[in-house]
């Protein structure tokens, strides 16, 4: 049962609350086994702020428990040419450790297809590595299914 005291706002960069909820919550993302093991420091924060200001297609979504911001996920609208209609792709999808196991992450992605859905969305996109059986779980139980035909996440690195 997920709790009634959860609620979820969509990322406002230019409020102090929601940058520190940001640095917060990517830090603990970034140093989770699953993350990268390397927090952002407070010296490169600002670039990430600017960086995410500058893409118009950001949608950052925020979970509150009370005042607490408990989880993220960081969106970005894409143009899916075969429906051609607006796509929402998860990049990100943040729960503070101690708040894991308590329906948080439910919320979160039923909140991220609210959004999806108020914005005439065709679907929402993801990647998740393929180690990480926790959030796979999730993503199943949230009707998330494999690409017809299957794809691969492939990249390009500089």
């Amino acid at each position: 049962m997920i709790s009634n005291s959860y609620s979820f706002v969509e990322m406002n960069l230019c409020d102090e609350e929601h940058r520190a909820a940001l640095f917060e919550l990517m830090n603990a993302y970034m140093l989770d086994p699953m993350g990268c093991s390397k927090a952002i420091s407070l010296k490169s924060f600002p670039a990430l702020v600017e960086g995410l200001k500058n893409q118009t297609n950001y949608v950052g979504v925020l979970v509150k428990n009370q005042e607490r911001c408990i989880a993220l996920a960081n969106c970005f609208v894409n143009f899916s040419t075969f429906k051609m209609r607006s796509l929402l792709n998860i990049h990100d999808f943040i729960v503070m450790p101690d708040e894991r196991g308590k329906g948080v992450g439910r919320f979160l992605m039923q909140s991220v297809k609210q959004i999806a859905k108020n914005r005439n969305c065709c679907k929402i996109t993801l990647e998740v590595r393929c180690d990480n059986e926790v959030a796979q779980t999730l993503y199943l139980s949230e009707d998330f299914r494999d690409c017809k035909p299957a794809m691969f996440f492939l990249e390009f690195a500089f």
